[in-house]
């Protein structure tokens, strides 16, 4: 019978690959001269990010980039999802949901509903005839738990997830909550701090998330901590491009 471990061993040998092509603070900071969008774009087109921008043109708005961006999370997740044995898949697939938490938190204190939402191509199912969210096809793809009323949404969202860890060594499932610990405590980090400590912040959730991902190779927590330092690594992406396109102007793409 495989092990846990040999199991993973295939599951890091793909994650492997796709983290050593993750931008490094070099490149963030190459292109970090570009002044407008197009510019950053044909820049980032000559680097890791190439696959991640190949979607979007001087032209897009910012709207466009919002879904762009947050899809590429959904696909990132869903590669994994296909690479990690079975038990784990409900686990891994449950982390598109997490594009959705700052969408329902700006919902819930008055916002309107986002243009970016109605182009994408799956959030747009989830609306109903009034152009809001569907609370039943909502349920019915799978999140109906975020709904719930008196929410904690990452609370939420974080019992769902733990409730999808199949049975496995407790090693391994207490690996599995130090990185819960620490994307938690991040996070009430994170709201209470001043706007300017953002990205140092985000940089030491980063270093460590790093260390994590070379401590515990061969386990569960491998493509999760992987998922977490894409995440962070699209954010990033996502605040260029969107500070391009909202206030550096365009330049006709060549």
């Amino acid at each position: 019978m495989m092990t846990t471990s040999s199991r993973f061993a295939y599951v890091h040998a793909r994650i492997q690959s796709r983290f050593a092509d993750l931008p490094v603070e070099e490149e963030w900071q190459r292109l970090a001269a570009a002044r407008t969008l197009a510019s950053f774009l044909e820049e980032a087109r000559a680097g890791v990010l190439r696959e991640w921008v190949k979607g979007f043109s001087g032209q897009s708005d910012c709207h466009d980039l919002e879904r762009g961006v947050r899809a590429l999370y959904g696909e990132t997740a869903t590669d994994v999802a296909g690479w990690v044995p079975r038990g784990w898949r409900e686990a891994v697939l449950w982390t598109r949901w997490l594009t959705l938490l700052p969408l329902l938190q700006h919902l819930d204190l008055g916002g309107e509903m986002p243009v970016w939402v109605a182009r994408d191509d799956f959030l747009h199912t989830l609306l109903g005839a009034d152009g809001d969210l569907d609370p039943h096809r909502l349920a019915d793809a799978g999140a109906g738990a975020l709904l719930a009323a008196d929410r904690d949404l990452p609370a939420v969202w974080a019992s769902e997830w733990r409730r999808r860890w199949p049975p496995c060594k407790p090693a391994f499932l207490s690996n599995m909550e130090a990185l819960s610990t620490l994307i938690r405590e991040h996070g009430e980090t994170f709201i209470r701090a001043r706007p300017d400590a953002a990205w140092t912040l985000r940089k030491s959730l980063r270093a460590r998330l790093h260390l994590l991902f070379h401590r515990f190779l061969l386990q569960p927590a491998g493509p999760f901590i992987y998922l977490a330092l894409t995440a962070l690594d699209l954010e990033h992406l996502r605040a260029a491009l969107v500070a391009r396109a909202l206030f550096a102007g365009r330049e006709e793409t060549p």
